[in-house]
């Protein structure tokens, strides 16, 4: 999944500055909008070294013509550098001119600012259909597998807000060491789950709407059945607590209901984690607390 991001802050983490590309490049905006041709961006820049369109083919598992047409697109963006046959070389090779795809534009460029949004609604749109496309279907979803989706307008006070960046900014660092790892490996495995997350305000009269929980009978009963006796041990507290992180409260909401701080209701979940046997809060969900 292609993300837009304004670098090269990372929640008070200052990181390398990124190499950045004008988003009038020629070619930048067709290459983005391409899903094969920046997966042979990335396929190119995991394999480490220069390759020809041959090998770039194959490493992809398309068709010459089809890679050949990517990698020229490509170039064209400044994405990848070819270096042309020579004595020592009989085939044209290419490689990745940067290390990542970071792109910059000015706001107060209308022309920019409109190439901009149509990337951008680009990216939160049509990308994430292409690649749900290729979900499986909970019906027949392998065992072990986990998916998830939730979509529902909310209110949200200052407090939640706070909160849910929180709780995202330690997803995004999980991820991004997902990332990191897969990056230094040299295999291109091909991916098999996809994630997205969308947090965005609204504008005009919407109404709020039930949480609707869809999951097949064989992946729920089980685990609610071997971890509903498991909560009975749980303190009354312990119990309140789990009860309102699983029908979705936030955790400054929860404390203050229970008349604690935040950091005490941490420590009462780790307790009640312990005791059940999970790890995160989206696991409550596979749990009957009476």
């Amino acid at each position: 999944m292609r993300q837009i991001s304004r670098l090269p802050f990372r929640r008070g983490l200052l990181v390398s500055k990124p190499t950045l590309i004008n988003i009038a490049q020629p070619g930048l905006a067709d290459a983005i909008r391409s899903p094969r041709a920046m997966g042979v961006w990335e396929v190119l820049r995991r394999h480490r070294r220069a390759a020809s369109a041959s090998q770039v083919a194959a490493l992809c598992q398309c068709s010459h013509a089809e890679t050949q047409q990517d990698l020229d697109l490509l170039e064209r963006a400044t994405l990848v550098r070819k270096r042309r046959a020579s004595r020592g070389r009989r085939a044209a090779v290419y490689e990745t001119a940067v290390p990542s795809i970071s792109v910059v534009f000015d706001h107060g460029d209308p022309g920019q600012a409109r190439i901009f949004r149509s990337l951008e609604q680009y990216v939160t749109r049509e990308v994430e259909d292409k690649h749900f496309q290729h979900k499986i279907p909970i019906t027949s979803a392998p065992t072990g597998h986990w998916s998830y989706y939730h979509c529902n307008p909310m209110f949200l006070e200052a407090a939640d807000i706070e909160e849910l960046r929180r709780r995202i900014a330690r997803v995004e660092e999980f991820v991004k060491l997902l990332n990191d790892r897969q990056s230094a490996s040299t295999a291109t495995p091909r991916c098999n789950h996809v994630m997205a997350i969308r947090v965005s305000p609204l504008g005009g009269n919407v109404m709020p709407q039930p949480h609707v929980r869809l999951v097949s009978r064989n992946l729920a009963e089980a685990p609610r059945r071997t971890l509903a006796t498991q909560s009975l041990r749980l303190s009354r507290r312990e119990r309140e607590a789990v009860r309102a992180l699983r029908d979705g409260k936030s955790r400054a909401a929860v404390a203050k209901h229970l008349g604690i701080s935040v950091h005490t209701l941490g420590t009462v979940c780790k307790r009640a984690y312990r005791k059940l046997g999970i790890n995160r809060v989206s696991q409550l969900q596979d749990i009957a607390i009476d």
